[in-house]
């Protein structure tokens, strides 16, 4: 490989990540906009919090999007080192992007000491370090026998991750939700949303807040049958939801919560049917996998969500989600995350044909 073709493909990204990422990043979640909105949220989310609690509120928030941040940097840098070398782990990569990382967030706080009422910390320094420790923490345990996605990777990068995007998107997408809300209503007067029963983790169950994208009583006579190609149930605005997975934005609340993560097996209902040529049904508990999917919690995309097809037998699906459990890391998380919002801007989530 050339020298200028790796600067390009390992260099460039980490460089433009500290040049522009951060001061860009930075500035944003520091300004009044960012403040009033994030803490009106909240105080629409939880109206009965204290003043403490909505300060306490938006310096988690912020500290966790500054753990995250460093975090990719380290990666960055990591794989900056490694270069073209495969995926083998050498300590010595690691400790060189920790030592520029941690380096880094030394230099970021000195600076912020130049910036008009701001100060450098070093409780945020070690905010910083500790997702650096985090990242490369958790690739020392995949390189050396634990599993992708171990307790590590979950409890440093995964929750932190699903909190702050999900807190991010109910901020952004608030828009949307009255048009949304609106167009169902004018469809047909019926209920604009549509709470479901849903399995999680260990066979948990918890409530699903959908927009309704089907006529209403569309499982009256059926029960809970997975839905099919053409489905005569759902509504005109419903299949405009359904293919841009708009329908599924209230469920944010749900990754919020804790019920759900961004990335997982698709949550499903209980007792629900699988058809195929009617009338031709299956209890989906009755599929090989189904039980071993409830190992983590169901996830909004994922992959069996990119890269199936709705309409898939459910066999398929389960061998997709037992393969994301052993495979499961939060860069993959990352990978599944970004595809998802490609095939949300091509409205693709309902095409038979390839997604991505």
């Amino acid at each position: 490989m050339s020298t200028a073709k790796r600067f390009f493909k390992y260099w460039l990204p980490p460089i433009l990540w500290m040049a522009i990422f951060f001061p860009v990043g930075n500035r944003a979640l520091s300004s009044s906009i960012t403040y009033e909105i994030s803490t009106a949220v909240f105080r629409w989310l939880f109206p009965q919090a204290s003043e403490a609690a909505v300060g306490v509120f938006y310096i988690v928030f912020r500290k966790s999007l500054h753990f995250l941040e460093y975090g990719v940097l380290a990666y960055l840098l990591y794989l900056a080192f490694r270069g073209p070398e495969g995926r083998k782990w050498e300590p010595g990569w690691a400790l060189r992007a920790g030592i520029v990382s941690v380096a880094y967030g030394l230099l970021d706080e000195y600076l912020q000491s130049f910036v008009p009422n701001r100060t450098g910390s070093p409780i945020d320094w070690g905010v910083d370090t500790a997702g650096i420790l985090a990242v490369l923490g958790t690739k020392f345990l995949r390189r050396n026998g634990s599993r992708p996605g171990s307790w590590a990777g979950a409890l440093f990068l995964k929750r932190p991750l699903d909190i702050a995007l999900s807190f991010i998107g109910l901020v952004l997408s608030s828009p949307f939700w009255l048009l949304f809300s609106l167009l169902v209503w004018i469809q047909d007067r019926g209920p604009v949303f549509y709470a479901q029963e849903r399995v999680g983790k260990d066979g948990r169950i918890f409530k699903a807040l959908k927009f309704r994208s089907m006529i209403v009583d569309a499982e009256k006579d059926r029960g809970a049958v997975q839905a099919v190609e053409n489905d005569p149930r759902v509504t005109k605005i419903g299949r405009i939801l359904r293919t841009t997975a708009m329908d599924e934005l209230p469920q944010l609340w749900n990754i919020f919560k804790g019920d759900m993560s961004f990335v997982g097996p698709r949550a499903l209902r209980p007792n629900e049917k699988e058809i195929h040529g009617n009338p031709d049904e299956r209890a989906i508990e009755e599929i090989p996998g189904y039980r071993e999917r409830h190992a983590v919690k169901p996830g909004l995309t994922g992959l069996t969500q990119v890269f199936l097809p709705g309409d898939t037998p459910r066999r398929k699906k389960f061998r997709y989600d037992l393969l994301y459990i052993r495979k499961r890391s939060f860069w993959l998380d990352l990978k599944l995350i970004a595809l998802s919002f490609w095939i949300t801007f091509r409205g693709k989530w309902e095409s038979r044909a390839d997604k991505v």
